[in-house]
């Protein structure tokens, strides 16, 4: 590992692990981010939420995660816009790869150039928008993404599901019959959707959440994601036209607040 990376990670790990911030409740289940009806108020049990830690950084309910300028500068916080682009819509499915000799009839349009075949299933409703000889990118977790076409789109199912034929090119040393692998199927998109960078979401167990800029504070905010693409996530729901979220480092806002809400100071 690179010298500059250990130190910078070591930072990040002393930050989170020397918190010593008083008890929160959990945050990021609304997009409501500009309201700050906690700001600091006693709590009813005898002291307020949100104490500065000594090492300049804080939680507050109702307000989020807040730093001084000078941890800002340390831990490289940046901000980026909700912007509006036209992502590529997109159908993911699992397939599974297989030879040539396959109980379907391809259609004329099989590329002769696809060397190895797959199919998978996706809903019925969701196919409309499919149309032979549309893009697929193959994921494979150990090579770079192989490209595909589709080349079938059969009818659907008694379980209300469709069955998707997809041919790629130069693949018969990445993809053995009989695997299944994660694909998904690029399609075309005329209007402009909300995105953010891939680096500001944060997923959870608990599900997606982004750290929306809130005065000076960053408040933990859900957010239900559609498309990815080149490095940008589609958000559907969560955010609006000129919020702005964090995408470096959210992983740390996120240790600070699971320090102040389940690990740190008291609970009642």
């Amino acid at each position: 590992m690179n010298p500059l990376r250990s130190i910078a990670l070591l930072l990040t790990l002393l930050l989170a692990s020397s918190l010593f911030i008083g008890c929160g409740h959990k945050e990021g289940d609304g997009h409501d981010h500009g309201k700050e009806d906690a700001h600091g108020k006693d709590d009813g049990h005898g002291h307020g939420h949100g104490e500065e830690s000594p090492s300049g950084a804080s939680f507050k309910a109702g307000k989020g995660v807040l730093v001084t300028e000078e941890t800002r500068k340390l831990l490289g916080v940046e901000i980026a816009d909700v912007t509006q682009r036209k992502l590529p819509n997109q159908i993911r499915l699992i397939a599974q790869v297989f030879g040539e000799t396959h109980h379907h009839q391809l259609p004329p349009q099989d590329h002769t150039g696809c060397d190895v075949h797959g199919s998978g299933f996706v809903a019925a409703n969701t196919t409309g928008a499919v149309r032979i000889g549309q893009p697929v990118e193959v994921l494979k977790s150990t090579n770079a993404p192989l490209w595909g076409v589709v080349l079938a789109v059969q009818k659907a199912l008694a379980l209300g599901e469709s069955e998707i034929v997809i041919g790629v090119s130069n693949a018969t040393a990445a993809l053995k019959a009989g695997e299944f692998v994660p694909a998904r199927i690029i399609l075309p998109r005329d209007e402009a959707v909300s995105v953010i960078p891939h680096s500001a979401l944060l997923r959870t167990p608990e599900g997606a959440f982004v750290y929306a800029v809130n005065g000076d504070a960053y408040f933990r905010t859900t957010v239900k994601v559609g498309s990815e693409a080149d490095g940008w996530i589609e958000i559907t729901d969560g955010l609006l036209a000129g919020d702005q979220v964090v995408t470096k480092p959210v992983q740390t806002l996120w240790l600070i607040e699971l320090r102040a809400t389940k690990g740190g100071g008291h609970s009642h």
